[in-house]
């Protein structure tokens, strides 16, 4: 009892700190961030009690990657081939920019898509 009273306070205290900058980021965006960190630590507080009062428990977020993703990379690698080869035969100066501004954002997911890969597989382990 004593750990889940422990952890409900704890989660209570993330909850705070998020409304609080949430409430001043939304200030900011209307140049009052003083009047957005009050309001977000209006709702923070209420929240805390609610949670504390309540005491809700964290649940774990687990994530995924569809086992359709490496067919439907494939598939849109094979698209972007052909409206390459199409692009080289009707406008060749289109190429360059487009094609190699969208190789690098490619190479990019594929290195993030590893990362998280390897680190959902190091928090299962």
């Amino acid at each position: 009892m004593a750990e889940a009273s422990h952890e409900a306070r704890h989660f209570s205290g993330l909850v705070f700190v998020a409304c609080m900058f949430i409430g001043a980021g939304l200030g900011l965006l209307f140049n009052r961030p003083e009047v957005g960190g009050a309001i977000g630590m209006g709702v923070g507080f209420l929240l805390m009690g609610f949670i504390r009062i309540k005491n809700v428990k964290p649940t774990p977020v687990t994530t995924g990657l569809p086992r359709t993703l490496p067919s439907l990379s494939l598939t849109a690698v094979g698209i972007i081939v052909m409206l390459a080869g199409v692009s080289l035969i009707f406008k060749p100066e289109w190429l360059y920019p487009y094609l190699a501004g969208l190789v690098v954002i490619i190479i990019g997911l594929i290195i993030f898509v590893g990362g998280m890969a390897g680190l959902k597989r190091k928090t299962e382990a």
